[in-house]
């Protein structure tokens, strides 16, 4: 081989050298902290180590166009939050200033403007809609939520907390009259009546009863200039992001109050 040759394989050994570097690996490879349910539609899915739905396709589009590589770090929900804040992962979807907060307490977090607008609410059998909350007495939630507007009555008595790892275990319960209402995300609860339960009208949101109509975030402890190119992508990209909306249905069915 010839001096040039000689030359540029030095030169190719140096490059590959550098790109082994954790320096230069890490320079644009971000963690983010996601959730290690199997089946979240409309939202997510999480099979075999590998997260995908809406949610992946959303974030990897954001890297795609800032030239970033996001790893995908999934958790239960009950570790979660505590994960995150305790430093594990660069950014965490989604997420909402008003989730967890016994966990964030003292915790500078940094969000992202709303992504996608959601519902939790109540879902109930259609011949109990309107009942109010007098009518509610067992509460069926997926397990680790908070049922938001419900802490009164908790703490009298007056209601009592049913958890259930499975969102059709949940649905099915409420169906039977097992439990008097299910508290989840309505979009989801409304893809699971349909496509897994078959009973798409079985269950109907009842929006007399306590509710939470907000909006998913991104987050990051130690990344706000992170957040502030997303915001930037969240304008520049609104085509595509409402395309992606359509495609996941992720805003399907949302009650505008």
């Amino acid at each position: 081989m010839d001096f040039t040759g000689r030359l540029f394989c030095r030169f190719i050994g140096v490059l590959l050298l550098l790109m082994s570097s954790p320096a230069f690996a890490d320079q644009k490879t971000y963690t983010v902290v996601v959730q290690d349910y199997e089946e979240l539609p409309p939202y997510s899915t999480y099979q075999d180590g590998t997260y995908g739905g809406f949610n992946r396709e959303l974030l990897d589009l954001f890297a795609e166009r800032n030239g970033y590589t996001f790893v995908y770090k999934a958790f239960p929900v009950k570790r979660l939050f505590h994960e995150f804040v305790n430093g594990v992962g660069d950014l965490k979807y989604p997420d909402n200033d008003k989730w967890a907060l016994h966990i964030k307490k003292d915790k500078e977090i940094h969000y992202s403007d709303p992504v996608v607008t959601y519902v939790n609410g109540v879902l109930v059998r259609p011949d109990k809609l309107g009942a109010g909350t007098g009518a509610i007495k067992k509460l069926g939630l997926v397990a680790g939520w908070t049922p938001i507007g419900f802490q009164e009555q908790i703490e009298s008595g007056q209601v009592s907390l049913f958890e259930n790892n499975s969102y059709s275990g949940l649905l099915k319960q409420a169906i039977a009259g097992r439990i008097d209402g299910a508290y989840s995300n309505v979009a989801t609860s409304n893809y699971y009546l349909k496509n897994v339960v078959g009973q798409p009208a079985a269950l109907a949101f009842d929006q007399s009863l306590p509710h939470v109509r907000s909006a998913r975030l991104l987050s990051s402890t130690n990344h706000p200039e992170l957040i502030a190119e997303f915001n930037q992508f969240l304008v520049n990209e609104a085509d595509a992001i409402n395309e992606l909306k359509l495609k996941y249905g992720v805003e399907a069915g949302v009650v505008m109050n």
